[in-house]
């Protein structure tokens, strides 16, 4: 009975699977066995021809398993880095979103990319990426009346609503507050979007637009000056301004770590008026824990062993969920910060952000103009040129331009 070669061959360049080789092989080694008559190069053309398998391919294959004794799976190419938005640019998508609830209409996925296409301080998404980019900023669909709506988690709504409380009673009570941020310059920056008026109500309002600092990085490449500032209604504080040179050309928070952090808060903080509150944002050096608490990697026994520790009560025959569900009742009470740890020792207050609300932080206005002057007046695109421009312009952030953008 005559065999015919498969119709559809094995696309180019497609590698074949483990599986794959092994049939093909264990058809080479049946022909040779029921032809012993035939040569190689007959063995090959006809295991050629029933499997529909190039004699090139057959023969790698041959060769494979003489030198390393059997087939391996194909090595896998990487993929396509996957895209991740900067903080900045999820800040500005979560109040796209926020500005569809003041006009009371439902944001729905086209909405937001319409509105986000039109602003050229963010730049262009897909429509998946901005599906993950909101789960990821704690947006969830939800059920009402058979329509799914836009909506922020619980979690996020309370902490926005404790916050204003907070700063709000601080301002009542007349302490000191000082807001503390990091933010980058590019020795490449340029104008790319400019307030028309250069007060800092018009700058307010480009900010909560969109348009947080009015200024984009042409080409992503060059050296990268790392600022860290802290100022209150009085200005910047002198001795609060640490700054340092990049060569890398992602988000700036991969410059910074809590080390280097905490030693700048440790030294900075001496210089603060004591039962003062120092707003700042979760970034991850910002949140280096003292103390590790229990989570679902943890083992049973080390579940146990906390519990112990911290004087909790338990059962003896609990199975592991039911453990971690009694450390989640108790664990916010061991979440302790080194920040916050450090800013104790000097009575000062630690007041957190909401997650991606860059814009209840005053002093980002203030870097959208230090960034503006900058980028106005950068002509030569050389480090040195950017630095003395900063150096020029962070002295005319006036207490009266800070007591506005408060």
């Amino acid at each position: 009975m005559e065999v015919f070669s498969p119709t559809k061959r094995c696309t180019k360049n497609s590698p074949l699977s483990l599986s794959e080789k092994v049939i093909i092989l264990n058809v080479h080694d049946c022909i040779k066995h029921n032809y012993p008559s035939f040569t190689v190069q007959e063995i090959v053309e006809k295991c050629s021809q029933m499997s529909g398998i190039g004699k090139s391919t057959i023969f790698k294959l041959l060769r494979e398993r003489k030198v390393a004794g059997q087939v391996e799976s194909p090595k896998q190419k990487p993929g396509r880095p996957t895209k991740v938005l900067d903080e900045n640019a999820k800040c500005i998508i979560r109040r796209k979103v926020h500005s569809f609830y003041f006009k009371k209409e439902i944001p729905t996925l086209d909405k937001i990319l319409m509105e986000l296409g039109r602003d050229d301080s963010i730049p262009l998404i897909s429509r998946k990426l901005l599906w993950k980019t909101l789960k990821n900023i704690d947006f969830a669909w939800e059920k009402h009346n058979r329509k799914a709506l836009l909506l922020e988690s619980d979690e996020i709504v309370c902490w926005r609503r404790q916050y204003l409380r907070s700063i709000k009673q601080y301002r009542r009570e007349q302490k000191k507050v000082f807001y503390l941020n990091e933010t980058w310059i590019n020795e490449g920056y340029i104008v790319q979007k400019m307030w028309q008026d250069k007060n800092i109500t018009s700058a307010r309002q480009a900010f909560i637009e969109g348009l947080s600092t009015g200024i984009k990085v042409p080409s992503g490449k060059g050296k990268r000056l790392i600022i860290t500032h802290i100022g209150s209604e009085e200005g910047f504080l002198k001795e609060g301004l640490l700054t340092f040179e990049s060569t890398r050309t992602g988000d700036y928070h991969e410059d910074m770590n809590s080390d280097v952090f905490e030693d700048y808060f440790g030294e900075m903080i001496k210089f603060l008026p004591a039962n003062s509150v120092v707003v700042m944002d979760n970034a991850s050096y910002h949140s280096r824990r003292i103390e590790k608490t229990p989570t679902s990697s943890w083992r049973k026994q080390e579940i146990i062993d906390w519990l112990t520790a911290k004087g909790i009560a338990f059962e003896a025959n609990l199975i592991k969920k039911e453990l971690l569900a009694i450390a989640n009742l108790h664990k916010t009470r061991f979440m302790k910060y080194a920040v916050e740890d450090i800013a104790e020792k000097y009575n000062i207050t630690v007041l957190r952000l909401p997650p991606y609300h860059c814009e209840l932080n005053p002093i980002e206005l203030i870097w959208a103009q230090v960034k503006g002057f900058v980028a106005r007046q950068n002509t030569t695109f050389k480090m040195k040129n950017v630095k003395l421009l900063f150096d020029q312009v962070i002295t005319e952030a006036t207490p009266e331009n800070w007591r506005k953008a408060v």
